[in-house]
């Protein structure tokens, strides 16, 4: 039965994502917490240089103010002092004055963050209000050359004298005390800031490695785990625990794929253990049949012989040939000769016999015929002495020349002749067989397994042939032409020196 990881609801390990979901999750966290941290450290630092950057504006305004109140002084005492043309001047100073709001409203500042400089702000921002006052009440006056109008001139010019002292030693001094303060703060912020970003970098790096290697450990103890595996089914070990599931979800796929294939390979070498005794059971079985079935067939040719009993037989040929002989039956003696041949032949049991020995044998069998048939019948055997060491089985030509007896000469009233011709072709031999009988007809032979008739039948033939030959010789039947006769041809590769066991009749 092949395993098969299938586990109930309850029991199924919940899924713990892909390898890509884990890389990218402990990146994403990770980056994630290193951009916080980031943000937190640059905006306090973006807020420091922010304060400082706003003190610096105040150092450039309280410049701005100081040249703004002496060009504003300037343009103040021409106004009041020229009788004429004083519409352009006038023009200036009122944009000076409007420049002068501006720098004043970067100065500004809220009772509550420093009250010192909330009160010189003041004073500064009350100063300049009273000098327009005075301009106007000035320009407004019908006498410009009294007494009140130069007091009014002279109490504004002194208010000039003491804008200038509040702005460059009074506002300046405050702005620098507070500075001086918040740079010691400011400092002290700096240095806690670098500890905390040298502790946050430690913080991170320590817990990066730990996340790196905690995940570098779920994934290297299934892979580790495998690895075992793999070795132990690489020699042979197939038992053991199967592997535990854990880790992403890739990992896990080959794990439960690598249970799988550890159980099927176990499954599969057992199976293949049992079919190979099986086999081996079935192969003796199968010997112990060819054995048996030899026996049988040499059991049954040697109940056949012991049926023909050839002692009887050649005693009695003899006596016959001897008795023709002596009343001077030659043709008598040479019958019973040739039929004591034939029987001979056709009782040995011969694995193999040379060509040779199969034409004599054919010779005989058509000599015994032609004594039959008389005048009806003549032929002619034709075989190369080199070509008569060819090993053939035994009984291959004669049925084909029997055949031609009884199915083609016989029927014909004027006789016939039968042909047998040996030649070699290449590296193969050919034995022709030739008849002028009335034709073989060619649609009976397709159909026709085997002839009860016949000794032995063309299938049968065939087969041993294929079987002696390997599969390398042909049997090609057809008529020789239109008018009748029949051709067998017997395509047989060259071979001498056969087994040539023969267990003699009289044995």
């Amino acid at each position: 039965m092949v395993y098969l990881l299938i586990m109930d609801s309850e029991h199924t390990p919940k899924r713990t994502g892909t390898l890509r979901g884990w890389l990218l999750s402990y990146n994403l966290a990770m980056l994630s917490i290193i951009l916080a941290l980031v943000i937190i450290l640059f905006s306090l630092v973006f807020s420091l240089l922010a304060q400082m950057q706003n003190r610096n504006n105040r150092y450039e305004a309280l410049n701005t103010l100081s040249g703004q109140l002496v060009q504003s002084r300037a343009l103040f005492r021409a106004i009041s002092t020229e009788q004429t043309d004083t519409a352009s001047l006038l023009e200036d100073y009122l944009i000076l004055d409007r420049e002068m709001q501006i720098t004043m409203h970067r100065l500004a500042i809220d009772y509550e963050a420093d009250s010192e400089r909330y009160f010189l702000y003041r004073g500064i921002a009350n100063g300049i209000a009273f000098i327009n006052e005075s301009l106007s009440t000035l320009r407004s006056m019908d006498k410009p050359q009294s007494l009140e109008y130069y007091n009014l001139f002279y109490t504004a010019d002194k208010v000039y004298t003491y804008l200038q002292d509040y702005s460059f030693n009074h506002y300046l001094s405050a702005v620098v005390e507070a500075d001086v303060n918040w740079m010691q703060e400011a400092q002290e912020r700096i240095l806690n800031y670098r500890s905390l970003a040298i502790l946050l970098f430690i913080l991170i790096a320590v817990t990066y490695s730990i996340a790196v290697y905690k995940m570098t450990m779920r994934l290297v103890n299934p892979v580790n785990e495998m690895v075992q595996t793999a070795r132990d089914i690489f020699h042979g070990r197939f038992e053991g625990p199967p592997i535990s599931l854990a880790g992403p979800d890739e990992l896990r796929y080959l794990e439960e794929s690598m249970n799988q294939m550890r159980q099927s390979l176990k499954e599969r070498l057992e199976m293949i253990e049992e079919n190979s005794k099986l086999e081996k059971t079935v192969h003796d079985q199968e010997l112990e049949q060819m054995r048996t079935t030899r026996e049988l067939e040499k059991a049954r040719y040697k109940a056949l012989q012991s049926q023909i009993n050839p002692h009887f037989l050649f005693n009695t040929l003899n006596i016959i040939s001897r008795t023709a002989l002596f009343e001077n039956a030659n043709s008598t003696v040479d019958l019973i000769d040739s039929l004591a041949s034939i029987f001979r032949y056709t009782l040995e049991y011969h694995d193999d016999v040379s060509l040779k020995e199969e034409l004599q044998f054919v010779r005989e069998y058509l000599t015994i015929q032609q004594s039959r048939f008389k005048e009806r019948l003549t032929f002619t055997i034709d075989c190369p002495a080199e070509l008569g060491d060819l090993r053939i089985p035994p009984l291959v030509v004669q049925p084909f020349v029997e055949n031609a007896m009884v199915h083609g000469l016989e029927p014909k009233v004027e006789g016939g002749s039968v042909h047998i011709t040996v030649e070699k072709n290449g590296k193969k031999v050919k034995i022709i067989i030739l008849d002028t009988g009335v034709g073989i007809d060619l649609a009976k032979l397709k159909g026709q397994k085997a002839d009860t008739k016949q000794h032995i039948g063309i299938k049968n033939i065939a087969d041993r042939l294929n079987l002696y030959f390997k599969g390398k010789s042909e049997v090609n039947i057809e008529r020789a032409s239109e008018a009748g006769g029949t051709v067998v041809t017997l395509n047989l590769p060259y071979r001498t020196g056969g087994k040539k066991r023969v267990y003699p009749a009289d044995s």
